[in-house]
């Protein structure tokens, strides 16, 4: 049994399509805030983080693809 999974990149478009239109200081701030739920004990983002707006729509894309992820055994082989 594997426990590989498949990031889901959909779910990773469909999560920047719906926080694009944010600003930049919505976007830093939706996402400290989820940070905060997950336990983020700081009231500014991580310094090693990349704060640009490409930066910031990346880790959304990335936590959204992780979240909707599935087991690599369901992968389609040709």
């Amino acid at each position: 049994m594997s426990n590989f999974h498949i990031a889901n990149q959909q779910a990773a478009i469909e999560a920047v399509q719906e926080v694009e239109s944010l600003s930049d200081e919505q976007l830093r701030e939706a996402i400290l805030q989820s940070l905060k739920k997950a336990g983020y004990p700081s009231n500014d983002l991580p310094s090693e983080m990349d704060t640009s707006r490409q930066g910031l729509l990346d880790f959304i894309a990335g936590m959204a693809a992780i979240a909707h992820s599935y087991p690599a055994e369901n992968e389609v082989r040709d």
